[in-house]
């Protein structure tokens, strides 16, 4: 080779070395970058030999997700294999050698176990690289620690499952809807609460099966869902059942949203509450209403009063009225013939009395036998009469109750709203106070209220206030009638009467006092304080004025008395007290008091009798009902009412009845007594009579105890 040929080869062979150098240089170069990259990535980056299966390169992250050094690996290359999770190793070793047999690209995902026994998943991926002939000589690939992925995962699906669950077997109706209102998912206890199969049910919307009146406002509410104006809502709401059952329910809505805040569907939980509002209903209706008729009580009737008192203020013309009635001697139905024939009498008055009045009209039962009644928009007065006068003539129809025929009548009182209320509690009180003064006058009538009624009712308030400081500062006094023997003409005895010496308003009449002491049940403790106090004094005179006939005292007892279960003790209690033998007693009960309740006023008089006290039937003659039961009367006196007395004249009707209750007292054995003599031809005819006792101011009027005991000191024959 010549010399310049040999220069020439040199430098082409020199110059093809500096352009493989600098090749060299830029595979180092490039080498060095990847080294520094995959030394500082979170990922593992390896390199295996296709031919040897040895380890060509690590990257340091395999000893944060191995938690086995790099050293260790490339001392012991099937330690990457060997770490893989029992349960993963046979296909994670499958796949591997397949794809290192077939030289194609792989990727599979498995568990590691570490040497502290935690547990990491790993996604490993590797492609071949080849060489210039085509042929690969080794894997290059990325493992990459994907473990919280995957517990994020299982949490997710631990998460969907429950959901699944809870959903599916909820025993509340569950529901997945579209934002335009149409089911995406239904569970069973929906299906089972609206009679519609799953199927159904998803072929519908919620304004398909909602109560019209709910559809707007449900539909306002998910807007504001969508829009991100409210997170969630909860509202009562009905559907209607396959079948057109109205279904109460109580809907709970939350909206579900994407990663960026996007509205993709509603999750609705729907609770049956029908059984609960049809209790809540229920029980409203009894707050409102009476239990027994059915009829509105006394709350709802005076709500209902309140608005018409409202309506009244508004317009000055409108007018209506309330009727308080009360039932005449309701309580003989219940202690004669028991209480279960009262309440279906008072069922009985609930419906007539409903059909009395307008559909618009309020029948109330406030408790008892009282019924109130509400007119609404009456004309005037007449309006309300003619009710009451309709009430007594559907009353007078007798009643077929348990195989008895009763009739029954009532006291009513009437109040207009033209007097001026404020409060509903007035005008009811005045029509309460109307009916009183009805049943005063005599019952089964009615009465309007005027407003000296009103006045009238707050001094008897006023009376009844007095009454009871009377009785704490003994006030009251015992004054005595003088009762005298018609045969002899002299005293035998005295009415005890109890006088009320009022501080200031003096001397207050018993008609005014007595009656109010009944209704309070202050009769007790004044009757109970006249009888010890007759009986001390009638035996301080039996000592002080000794006579042949011993004088006796006469003390009336009230119906509560005659009522009370300790009255038997309570008079032997007094009588040893006093020392007053029971013979000298007289208790007087007037007629028509026994004819309240005969069996128990019998059994009674009976015990009285046994104990020797003696027993006188008052007013005798207004009742004529006893006289077929004053034969069963343990009954020694009969007095005669002094309305028969004042008229009694020779040959008149009245001393034919006068001579008919003297005969008939003879025959049972009973001595009699006249009351209200005034005169001396009353006198003369009661003798011709054979009365035997008399009482009147033709005698004397009520004395007081001085002069009651001067009277007995001079024993005075008339």
């Amino acid at each position: 080779m010549s010399q310049s040929t040999f220069d020439q080869e040199l430098e082409r062979l020199l110059a093809e070395n500096s352009k493989l150098k600098e090749e060299l240089q830029e595979v180092r170069e490039s080498e060095e970058r990847f080294r520094q990259i995959a030394d500082n990535v979170r990922e593992v980056f390896f390199m295996i030999s296709a031919e040897t299966d040895e380890i060509l390169y690590i990257s340091p992250a395999y000893e944060n997700v191995w938690g086995r050094t790099c050293e260790s690996l490339y001392q012991d290359p099937e330690s990457w294999l060997m770490a893989i999770h029992p349960e993963d190793s046979g296909k994670a070793l499958a796949t591997l050698e397949t794809q290192f047999r077939t030289g194609d690209e792989f990727r599979e995902d498995y568990r590691i176990v570490r040497p502290d026994d935690s547990i990491r998943w790993v996604s490993v991926r590797a492609f071949p690289v080849r060489n210039a002939e085509g042929k690969f000589n080794r894997f290059v690939g990325i493992a990459e620690d994907i473990t919280q992925r995957k517990l994020a995962e299982q949490a997710m699906r631990k998460s969907e499952e429950r959901f699944r669950l809870t959903f599916e077997m909820a025993p509340i109706g569950m529901a997945i809807t579209t934002l335009d209102g149409r089911f995406k998912k239904v569970n069973q206890s929906l299906c089972e609460a609206l009679d519609y199969t799953e199927s159904e049910l998803l072929k519908l919307g919620f304004a398909d099966i909602s109560h019209r009146d709910d559809i707007d406002f449900h539909l306002s509410l998910e807007q504001k869902l969508a829009y991100g104006e409210e997170s969630d809502f909860q509202i009562e709401k009905r559907y209607i059942s396959k079948h057109g059952r109205p279904v109460d329910t109580l809907l709970k809505v939350a909206v579900v949203r994407d990663g960026n805040g996007r509205a993709l569907h509603f999750n609705n939980q729907i609770v049956d509450i029908t059984e609960r509002k049809k209790m809540e209903q229920q029980l409203f209706h009894d707050a409102l209403h009476d239990s027994l008729t059915g009829l509105p009580n006394r709350v709802l009737f005076m709500n209902r009063l309140e608005q018409e008192l409202k309506r009244v203020k508004t317009q000055s013309s409108y007018l209506f009225a309330v009727l308080f009635l009360d039932l005449d001697r309701f309580k003989l139905v219940n202690d004669s013939m028991g209480h279960l024939v009262g309440d279906k009498l008072l069922m009985e008055i609930a419906r007539r009395l409903e059909s009395c009045v307008r559909p618009t009209d309020t029948v109330a039962r406030l408790g008892g036998d009282e019924f109130t009644i509400l007119l609404e928009n009456i004309e005037n007065i007449d309006t309300a009469t003619k009710i009451a006068d309709t009430i007594y003539t559907a009353l007078n129809v007798p009643f077929t109750l348990e195989n008895y025929e009763l009739v029954t009548t009532a006291s009513i009182g009437i109040a207009l709203s033209s007097h001026g209320y404020d409060r509903p509690e007035d005008i009811l009180r005045d029509a309460d106070l109307t009916m009183y003064s009805a049943k005063e006058q005599g019952k089964a009538r009615y009465e309007v209220f005027d407003r000296s009624m009103h006045t009238r009712a707050i001094e008897r308030l006023h009376i009844e206030n007095d009454l009871r400081r009377g009785l704490e500062r003994e006030e009251f006094e015992v004054y005595y009638q003088p009762i005298i023997s018609l045969i002899t003409n002299k005293l035998s005895g005295f009415e005890a009467l109890a006088r009320w010496n009022h501080p200031t308003k003096g001397f207050i009449s018993p008609t005014n006092f007595i009656p109010i002491s009944e209704e309070t049940g202050l009769i007790l403790p004044l009757g109970s304080w006249l009888l010890e106090e007759a009986c001390r004094q009638l035996k301080t005179w039996q000592i002080k004025y000794p006579q042949d006939f011993p004088l006796k005292i006469s003390v009336n007892l009230s119906g509560k008395q005659l009522r009370e279960i300790t009255l038997i003790d309570q008079v032997e209690r007094i009588l040893t007290k006093t020392q007053l033998k029971p013979i000298s007693l007289k208790l007087e009960i007037t007629e028509s008091i026994l004819m309240e309740n005969i069996e128990a006023a019998t059994k009674t008089l009976l015990a009285l009798r046994k104990k020797g006290i003696q027993l006188s039937i008052d007013d005798f003659g207004t009742g004529y009902s006893s006289l077929s039961y004053l034969h069963r009367f343990p009954v020694d006196t009969l007095k005669i009412d002094r309305s028969f007395v004042s008229e009694i004249k020779s040959g008149q009707e009245n001393s034919a009845i006068v001579k008919t209750i003297v005969t008939l007292a003879h025959m049972l054995n009973m001595d009699v007594i006249a009351e209200g003599i005034e005169n001396e031809s009353q006198l003369d005819q009661l003798k011709l009579l054979n009365c035997e006792h008399g009482q009147g101011y033709f005698f004397s009027k009520p004395l007081s105890r001085e002069d009651a005991e001067a009277l007995v000191a001079k024993s005075p024959q008339w």
